[in-house]
């Protein structure tokens, strides 16, 4: 079990009197106390249902997820735990005001109880100091003749001490305890008489070795080394922006033609055939007998006329007839007036006309004619030649020119094709 504080953690619940607090779901942007907090881990806890409020130390349990009020901090119930009404609350990690640590005016943190510190204290291991501090004794200093000096005699007796080596000198004049080296604190008399010159020592032990000296100058360049070899490609950079659009390309050859479109409304009705031939003669009843004759009557009127019969099936096409016409104005955008079995004109340049047929025709050898001319007035002169040029004519499309020394749009040209 350990005490829990973590970011973010807010859920809802619909927990109504004074029990344990049965958490709903994360509320939008947090994440559940599960994610964060394990089974009987206690929490800091805040709920509200924005009129009255409760914060507290409570304890997880995962299995149903609630949290159990331990002890109640502070709430609008006077400290006390809020008996709940019905409604959704919100429960939230927090921490409470008067369990935070914080540094006063004066920059000083009072505890009030015990600290626990798992590391280290200004970089002491307060653990492991605690446990010498524990066996010196109170109040002790070095001038306990009853237990320093004890001490110091315990010691084993050594012969190899050097003026290097540290006893503790107190110093009267600063009225303190230092430690001083053997030579600094030997006793000095008067100077006696100078003795004879003592033999030659043996040569001493080498001296530590000194400080590095400062960093001579830069030498001279040393010559260019050789190229090294070369790094791997880097990464492909960004596209760069779209460069400007080109110059529109030459038509394209004429497409395959496509399918043939809806049936149009059905045309005004055509004038009555022929009469049909005359049907067998029935077999002859037998003859009654002759009546008297009675008085001649007037004449009826006439009877209405009765309905029209079905029409009958389409018979094959004969040849001879016309498979295709249109009339059409080819100034500026050349636009049909009335066509039959034409889907389309194309425009291929001054009086260059090509007329698309719907349906193909069954071959290239089909008859062409036609009449063009640039005026529509009544009685103006304004005739051109209309010339079909025998390599315009395909199943397709009927190429046809209109000229008169030159090539002209003309306003009026009637084209057929009788196959």
């Amino acid at each position: 079990m350990a005490l829990v504080v973590a970011d973010r953690v807010q859920e809802t619940t619909n927990t109504t009197g004074t029990g344990a607090y049965t958490l709903g779901g994360a509320v939008s942007g947090f994440q559940t106390f599960a994610s964060e907090v394990s089974d009987a881990d206690t929490v800091y806890y805040s709920i509200t249902d924005n009129v009255d409020f409760e914060v507290g130390l409570g304890t997880y349990a995962s299995s149903g997820g609630t949290i159990t009020r331990t002890t109640v901090l502070t709430s609008s119930n006077s400290n006390n735990a809020v008996n709940w009404g019905a409604g959704q609350k919100n429960i939230f990690l927090t921490y409470p005001a008067d369990k935070a640590v914080i540094e006063d005016a004066s920059n000083n943190v009072t505890i009030g109880n015990n600290l626990v510190v798992g590391g280290t204290v200004d970089g002491r291991d307060v653990a492991t100091d605690g446990s010498k501090l524990d066996g010196i004794e109170a109040s002790a200093d070095v001038t306990d003749t009853a237990n320093v000096g004890s001490a110091l005699t315990s010691f084993s007796t050594g012969t190899d001490a050097a003026g290097s080596d540290l006893i503790p000198v107190y110093d009267v004049s600063a009225s303190t305890w230092e430690k001083q080296t053997i030579t600094n604190a030997a006793l000095q008399g008067p100077s006696g008489p100078t003795g004879p010159a003592g033999p030659a020592g043996s040569n001493g032990s080498d001296g530590d070795t000194g400080p590095t000296g400062p960093t001579g100058p830069t030498g001279p360049s040393g010559p260019a080394g050789s190229n090294g070899s070369d790094g791997n490609t880097g990464p492909t950079g960004p596209t760069g922006p779209a460069g400007p659009a080109g110059s529109n390309g030459s038509d394209g050859s004429t497409g395959p033609t496509g399918p043939t479109g809806p049936t149009g409304p059905a045309g005004s009705n055509g004038s009555d055939g022929g009469t049909g031939p005359t049907g067998p003669t029935g077999p002859a009843g037998s003859t009654g007998p002759t009546g008297p004759s009675g008085p001649a009557g007037s004449n009826g009127g006439t009877g209405p006329t009765g309905p029209t019969g079905p029409t009958g099936p389409t018979g094959p096409a004969g040849s001879g007839i016309a498979k295709m016409w249109v009339n059409f104005n080819g100034n500026g955008t050349p636009a049909i007036r009335r066509s039959y079995n034409v889907s389309s004109l194309t425009d291929y340049g001054t009086g260059n006309y090509g007329v698309n047929i719907s349906s193909n025709l069954s071959a290239a050898n089909y008859a062409v004619g036609g009449v063009a001319g640039y005026s529509t007035s009544v009685g103006a002169r304004g005739d051109v030649n209309l010339d079909v040029p025998s390599a315009g004519v395909t199943a397709s499309q009927t190429r046809v020119l209109t000229t008169q020394a030159t090539f002209y749009d003309v306003a009026h040209c009637s084209v057929i094709a009788v196959e």
